[in-house]
Protein backbone atom coordinates (compact mmCIF):
# COMPACT_ATOMS: atom_id res chain seq x y z
CA UNK A 1 0.00 0.00 0.00
CA UNK A 2 1.63 3.62 -1.13
CA UNK A 3 -0.41 6.64 0.41
CA UNK A 4 0.44 10.16 -0.75
CA UNK A 5 -1.19 13.78 -0.55
CA UNK A 6 -2.96 14.82 -3.73
CA UNK A 7 -4.84 18.13 -4.89
CA UNK A 8 -8.18 18.78 -3.99
CA UNK A 9 -8.91 18.58 -7.80
CA UNK A 10 -7.47 15.17 -7.89
CA UNK A 11 -9.15 14.05 -4.97
CA UNK A 12 -12.40 15.16 -5.97
CA UNK A 13 -11.76 12.78 -9.84
CA UNK A 14 -10.96 9.84 -6.89
CA UNK A 15 -13.85 9.47 -4.63
CA UNK A 16 -16.16 10.51 -7.60
CA UNK A 17 -17.54 6.60 -7.38
CA UNK A 18 -16.34 5.33 -4.46
CA UNK A 19 -18.78 4.77 -1.83
CA UNK A 20 -17.36 7.26 1.14
CA UNK A 21 -19.15 8.72 3.89
CA UNK A 22 -19.67 12.26 3.25
CA UNK A 23 -17.03 13.65 5.37
CA UNK A 24 -14.96 12.18 3.01
CA UNK A 25 -16.37 13.21 0.28
CA UNK A 26 -15.19 16.29 -2.18
CA UNK A 27 -17.83 18.62 -0.84
CA UNK A 28 -15.59 17.78 2.67
CA UNK A 29 -13.18 19.23 1.08
CA UNK A 30 -14.85 22.82 0.36
CA UNK A 31 -16.61 23.02 3.73
CA UNK A 32 -13.43 23.28 5.95
CA UNK A 33 -10.95 26.28 5.09
CA UNK A 34 -7.48 24.04 4.96
CA UNK A 35 -7.70 20.28 4.40
CA UNK A 36 -4.96 17.51 3.72
CA UNK A 37 -6.42 15.15 1.31
CA UNK A 38 -4.70 11.86 1.39
CA UNK A 39 -4.98 8.66 -1.22
CA UNK A 40 -3.89 4.89 -0.59
CA UNK A 41 -3.46 2.99 -3.26
CA UNK A 42 -2.46 -0.85 -3.98
CA UNK A 43 1.21 -1.18 -4.89
CA UNK A 44 -0.04 -3.30 -7.63
CA UNK A 45 -2.76 -2.44 -9.91
CA UNK A 46 -3.30 1.38 -8.29
CA UNK A 47 -6.92 0.49 -7.22
CA UNK A 48 -7.94 2.70 -3.97
CA UNK A 49 -7.88 1.08 -0.95
CA UNK A 50 -8.89 3.98 1.21
CA UNK A 51 -8.76 8.11 1.20
CA UNK A 52 -9.21 10.63 3.80
CA UNK A 53 -9.83 14.49 4.43
CA UNK A 54 -8.26 15.42 7.11
CA UNK A 55 -9.18 18.95 8.26
CA UNK A 56 -6.43 21.48 9.36
CA UNK A 57 -6.16 24.38 12.00
CA UNK A 58 -3.33 26.22 13.20
CA UNK A 59 -1.05 24.66 15.50
CA UNK A 60 1.42 25.90 18.08
CA UNK A 61 3.26 29.10 16.99
CA UNK A 62 6.27 27.53 15.39
CA UNK A 63 5.49 23.71 15.19
CA UNK A 64 3.20 24.05 11.97
CA UNK A 65 -0.51 22.66 11.32
CA UNK A 66 -2.76 20.67 13.43
CA UNK A 67 -4.89 17.84 12.40
CA UNK A 68 -8.13 19.18 13.90
CA UNK A 69 -11.61 21.15 13.14
CA UNK A 70 -11.67 24.34 14.32
CA UNK A 71 -15.68 24.05 13.97
CA UNK A 72 -17.56 21.28 13.70
CA UNK A 73 -18.74 20.76 10.35
CA UNK A 74 -19.56 17.38 10.11
CA UNK A 75 -20.08 14.53 12.63
CA UNK A 76 -16.93 12.78 12.19
CA UNK A 77 -13.46 12.95 10.56
CA UNK A 78 -12.18 9.22 10.26
CA UNK A 79 -10.72 7.59 6.86
CA UNK A 80 -12.62 5.64 4.76
CA UNK A 81 -11.37 1.97 3.81
CA UNK A 82 -12.04 -0.41 1.29
CA UNK A 83 -14.78 -2.35 3.48
CA UNK A 84 -13.94 -5.49 0.95
CA UNK A 85 -10.45 -5.82 2.13
CA UNK A 86 -9.47 -8.47 4.17
CA UNK A 87 -8.75 -7.33 7.70
CA UNK A 88 -5.16 -7.51 7.52
CA UNK A 89 -4.68 -5.06 4.56
CA UNK A 90 -7.17 -3.14 6.17
CA UNK A 91 -5.04 -2.24 8.96
CA UNK A 92 -2.39 -1.66 6.23
CA UNK A 93 -4.00 0.87 4.32
CA UNK A 94 -5.23 2.62 8.09
CA UNK A 95 -1.22 2.94 8.91
CA UNK A 96 -0.60 4.01 5.94
CA UNK A 97 -3.47 6.99 5.65
CA UNK A 98 -2.39 7.57 9.26
CA UNK A 99 1.79 8.18 8.85
CA UNK A 100 1.46 10.41 5.93
CA UNK A 101 -0.78 12.48 7.69
CA UNK A 102 1.61 12.84 11.11
CA UNK A 103 4.10 13.59 8.84
CA UNK A 104 2.58 16.71 7.91
CA UNK A 105 0.67 17.52 11.53
CA UNK A 106 2.30 17.72 15.14
CA UNK A 107 -1.28 17.18 17.13
CA UNK A 108 -3.98 15.43 16.11
CA UNK A 109 -7.60 15.98 17.51
CA UNK A 110 -10.31 14.45 15.33
CA UNK A 111 -13.25 11.89 15.99
CA UNK A 112 -13.56 8.96 14.24
CA UNK A 113 -16.63 7.26 13.11
CA UNK A 114 -18.64 4.62 14.61
CA UNK A 115 -18.10 1.80 11.97
CA UNK A 116 -13.70 3.04 12.04
CA UNK A 117 -12.75 -0.60 12.77
CA UNK A 118 -8.29 -0.28 12.80
CA UNK A 119 -8.31 1.13 16.25
CA UNK A 120 -5.12 -0.77 16.67
CA UNK A 121 -3.94 1.20 13.66
CA UNK A 122 -4.10 4.21 15.14
CA UNK A 123 -2.41 2.93 18.85
CA UNK A 124 0.74 1.75 16.92
CA UNK A 125 1.35 5.00 15.70
CA UNK A 126 1.92 6.34 19.23
CA UNK A 127 -2.05 7.86 19.30
CA UNK A 128 -4.12 7.74 22.00
CA UNK A 129 -7.54 6.95 21.96
CA UNK A 130 -10.73 8.06 24.07
CA UNK A 131 -13.69 6.65 23.79
CA UNK A 132 -16.86 8.78 23.02
CA UNK A 133 -20.15 7.66 22.39
CA UNK A 134 -23.09 8.34 20.79
CA UNK A 135 -27.00 6.94 20.71
CA UNK A 136 -28.14 4.69 17.37
CA UNK A 137 -31.48 4.01 16.90
CA UNK A 138 -31.94 0.68 14.91
CA UNK A 139 -33.98 1.42 11.77
CA UNK A 140 -33.34 -1.41 9.92
CA UNK A 141 -36.69 -3.39 7.83
CA UNK A 142 -39.05 -4.70 10.45
CA UNK A 143 -37.12 -2.99 13.42
CA UNK A 144 -39.90 -1.34 15.59
CA UNK A 145 -38.21 2.16 15.71
CA UNK A 146 -41.38 3.04 18.49
CA UNK A 147 -41.43 0.12 20.53
CA UNK A 148 -38.38 1.46 22.92
CA UNK A 149 -39.90 4.84 23.48
CA UNK A 150 -40.41 5.58 27.17
CA UNK A 151 -43.48 6.25 28.84
CA UNK A 152 -42.01 10.07 29.37
CA UNK A 153 -41.55 10.38 25.28
CA UNK A 154 -44.94 8.88 24.42
CA UNK A 155 -46.48 11.45 27.24
CA UNK A 156 -44.54 14.35 25.33
CA UNK A 157 -45.61 13.03 21.72
CA UNK A 158 -49.35 13.15 22.90
CA UNK A 159 -48.85 16.07 24.36
CA UNK A 160 -47.22 18.57 21.61
CA UNK A 161 -49.02 16.30 18.52
CA UNK A 162 -52.48 17.94 20.23
CA UNK A 163 -50.61 21.75 19.66
CA UNK A 164 -48.18 21.44 16.91
CA UNK A 165 -47.84 20.32 13.51
CA UNK A 166 -44.39 19.45 12.00
CA UNK A 167 -43.91 20.41 8.16
CA UNK A 168 -40.74 19.99 5.83
CA UNK A 169 -38.91 22.93 5.65
CA UNK A 170 -36.28 24.48 3.11
CA UNK A 171 -32.50 24.39 4.80
CA UNK A 172 -32.13 27.90 3.75
CA UNK A 173 -34.63 28.66 6.48
CA UNK A 174 -33.57 27.00 9.56
CA UNK A 175 -31.65 28.98 12.26
CA UNK A 176 -28.39 28.11 13.26
CA UNK A 177 -28.18 30.81 15.64
CA UNK A 178 -30.93 29.36 17.90
CA UNK A 179 -29.07 25.87 17.51
CA UNK A 180 -25.36 26.30 18.04
CA UNK A 181 -25.93 27.87 21.29
CA UNK A 182 -22.63 29.41 23.27
CA UNK A 183 -20.35 29.89 20.37
CA UNK A 184 -18.95 32.62 18.64
CA UNK A 185 -21.04 34.46 15.32
CA UNK A 186 -18.07 32.69 13.26
CA UNK A 187 -18.76 29.19 14.63
CA UNK A 188 -22.38 29.84 13.70
CA UNK A 189 -21.81 31.44 10.11
CA UNK A 190 -19.48 28.65 9.57
CA UNK A 191 -22.36 26.15 10.19
CA UNK A 192 -24.81 27.68 8.06
CA UNK A 193 -22.30 27.78 5.24
CA UNK A 194 -21.56 24.06 5.24
CA UNK A 195 -25.39 23.63 5.79
CA UNK A 196 -26.40 25.41 2.82
CA UNK A 197 -23.94 23.71 0.60
CA UNK A 198 -24.51 20.45 2.01
CA UNK A 199 -28.20 20.99 0.95
CA UNK A 200 -27.03 20.87 -2.43
CA UNK A 201 -26.50 17.20 -2.45
CA UNK A 202 -29.04 15.35 -3.63
CA UNK A 203 -31.33 14.03 -0.65
CA UNK A 204 -28.47 15.05 1.82
CA UNK A 205 -30.18 17.05 4.00
CA UNK A 206 -33.57 17.30 5.42
CA UNK A 207 -35.14 20.19 7.80
CA UNK A 208 -38.32 19.84 10.07
CA UNK A 209 -40.16 22.50 11.38
CA UNK A 210 -42.55 22.37 14.48
CA UNK A 211 -45.12 25.00 14.31
CA UNK A 212 -48.28 26.48 16.84
CA UNK A 213 -51.77 26.56 15.34
CA UNK A 214 -51.21 30.50 15.03
CA UNK A 215 -48.32 29.67 12.64
CA UNK A 216 -45.59 30.57 15.06
CA UNK A 217 -42.37 28.51 15.02
CA UNK A 218 -41.70 26.52 17.61
CA UNK A 219 -38.37 24.54 16.95
CA UNK A 220 -36.34 22.75 14.14
CA UNK A 221 -34.50 20.04 13.11
CA UNK A 222 -31.57 19.59 10.51
CA UNK A 223 -30.66 16.03 9.83
CA UNK A 224 -28.00 14.94 7.37
CA UNK A 225 -27.97 11.78 5.19
CA UNK A 226 -24.95 9.54 4.60
CA UNK A 227 -25.30 6.70 2.98
CA UNK A 228 -26.90 4.24 5.50
CA UNK A 229 -27.17 6.80 8.62
CA UNK A 230 -29.48 9.53 9.08
CA UNK A 231 -27.86 12.45 11.54
CA UNK A 232 -29.53 14.75 13.25
CA UNK A 233 -26.97 17.31 13.22
CA UNK A 234 -28.74 20.30 14.66
CA UNK A 235 -32.13 20.83 17.02
CA UNK A 236 -33.31 24.15 18.92
CA UNK A 237 -36.76 24.71 20.36
CA UNK A 238 -38.45 27.18 22.06
CA UNK A 239 -38.52 26.79 25.60
CA UNK A 240 -41.60 29.11 26.51
CA UNK A 241 -43.42 27.06 23.85
CA UNK A 242 -45.48 23.88 24.19
CA UNK A 243 -44.65 21.06 26.31
CA UNK A 244 -42.71 18.13 24.36
CA UNK A 245 -41.85 20.38 20.96
CA UNK A 246 -38.02 18.76 20.78
CA UNK A 247 -39.69 15.29 21.61
CA UNK A 248 -42.13 15.80 18.65
CA UNK A 249 -39.12 16.98 16.12
CA UNK A 250 -36.79 13.91 16.32
CA UNK A 251 -39.86 11.10 16.40
CA UNK A 252 -41.04 13.26 13.15
CA UNK A 253 -37.13 12.96 11.62
CA UNK A 254 -37.23 9.04 13.16
CA UNK A 255 -40.52 8.82 10.73
CA UNK A 256 -38.94 10.39 7.75
CA UNK A 257 -35.83 8.25 7.91
CA UNK A 258 -38.05 5.04 7.45
CA UNK A 259 -39.17 6.74 4.16
CA UNK A 260 -35.63 7.04 3.19
CA UNK A 261 -34.52 4.10 1.14
CA UNK A 262 -31.38 2.16 2.08
CA UNK A 263 -30.94 4.18 5.46
CA UNK A 264 -30.95 1.93 8.67
CA UNK A 265 -30.26 3.45 11.22
CA UNK A 266 -30.55 7.13 13.35
CA UNK A 267 -27.48 9.04 14.64
CA UNK A 268 -28.74 11.09 17.44
CA UNK A 269 -24.97 12.58 17.59
CA UNK A 270 -24.53 12.29 21.09
CA UNK A 271 -24.31 14.27 23.99
CA UNK A 272 -21.61 14.45 27.17
CA UNK A 273 -24.16 16.43 28.59
CA UNK A 274 -26.16 13.99 30.90
CA UNK A 275 -29.61 15.59 30.43
CA UNK A 276 -29.45 15.47 26.78
CA UNK A 277 -28.11 11.86 26.72
CA UNK A 278 -31.07 10.71 28.60
CA UNK A 279 -33.18 12.74 26.30
CA UNK A 280 -31.77 11.01 23.35
CA UNK A 281 -32.13 7.38 25.43
CA UNK A 282 -35.64 7.75 25.96
CA UNK A 283 -36.51 6.72 22.69
CA UNK A 284 -34.78 4.00 23.13
CA UNK A 285 -31.52 4.59 21.16
CA UNK A 286 -28.43 2.42 22.32
CA UNK A 287 -24.92 3.78 23.72
CA UNK A 288 -22.25 3.45 20.27
CA UNK A 289 -18.95 4.32 21.15
CA UNK A 290 -16.05 5.67 19.08
CA UNK A 291 -12.96 6.67 19.34
CA UNK A 292 -11.38 10.23 19.41
CA UNK A 293 -7.88 9.67 18.19
CA UNK A 294 -5.04 11.91 19.68
CA UNK A 295 -1.83 12.16 19.07
CA UNK A 296 0.99 14.64 19.42
CA UNK A 297 4.26 15.21 18.28
CA UNK A 298 7.12 14.45 21.17
CA UNK A 299 9.83 13.25 19.67
CA UNK A 300 9.61 9.88 20.18
CA UNK A 301 9.39 7.37 17.13
CA UNK A 302 8.46 3.92 18.96
CA UNK A 303 5.29 2.55 18.26
CA UNK A 304 2.49 2.42 21.16
CA UNK A 305 3.74 -0.20 23.81
CA UNK A 306 0.56 -2.01 24.40
CA UNK A 307 -2.87 -2.83 22.71
CA UNK A 308 -6.08 -3.50 24.44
Amino acid sequence: MHSEPVTRESYAETVAELPVPVWNSSVATELYTRTLTVVCRRRRGGAVAGVWVCPLDTGIEGKGDAARREHRLLPYASPWIDPNLHPLERHRVALSLIEVVLQHVHLVELPMDPCFSEVAALAEVGGDVACRHTRMLDMREGCDHRGGYSPTVRNHLRAAGRVLRVEAADPCEFDFARAVVGQSEAAVAERRAAGLRLRHIEGAVRCLAAVDAEGVLRGQAFVLRDRHTAILMHQWFDRTGPRGTPTLLVDSAVVQTLESPGVNSFDFEGSVIPGIDRFMAGFGAQAVGYGQFRWQQDGREEPAGRFG
